[in-house]
């Protein structure tokens, strides 16, 4: 009797170390679950025709974690709409994304952004407008 008392404290004993030592399984965030934050900065608001704009585009998420996803971006001009379309690949690198822009005409434009992370990703998407850029022939 005295040896089965042993051999069952003993099991016991080890069993709950085991449980005590194997570390606590994380579970993964769900879709669409960590918010998520856009800026678009223009480097210069009032320019010339023909003269080029560098746009700086940041995407960014709580923690220390470096969203990742296809940007589409509009550049609209007020008074025809749109002017060109086109993507490019966030989060390969912890930095603003820069793009550069040559407006012809001129008129009043704006540039928009807008993130479009996978249905699985844990990312949400979020939309960032530059401010006005004027290109004039003379300013």
């Amino acid at each position: 009797m005295l040896k089965k008392t042993a051999i069952a404290a003993a099991t016991m004993f080890a069993a709950a170390s085991t449980v005590l030592v194997a570390p606590a399984a994380q579970a993964d965030p769900y879709p669409r679950s960590i918010d998520t934050a856009c800026v678009a900065v223009a480097a210069d608001t009032k320019v010339g025709p023909g003269d080029r704009v560098k746009v700086k585009f940041k995407w960014t998420a709580e923690g220390n974690i470096t969203p990742k996803g296809r940007v589409n971006y509009t550049v609209t001009r007020k008074r025809t709409g749109t002017v060109e379309k086109g993507f490019f690949w966030s989060g390969a690198k912890k930095q603003a994304s820069v793009k550069y822009f040559t407006f012809k005409r001129t008129g009043n434009y704006y540039v928009e952004f807008e993130t479009a992370a996978k249905r699985t990703s844990i990312f949400r998407n979020c939309e960032a407008t530059t401010s006005k850029i004027k290109v004039r022939k003379r300013f």
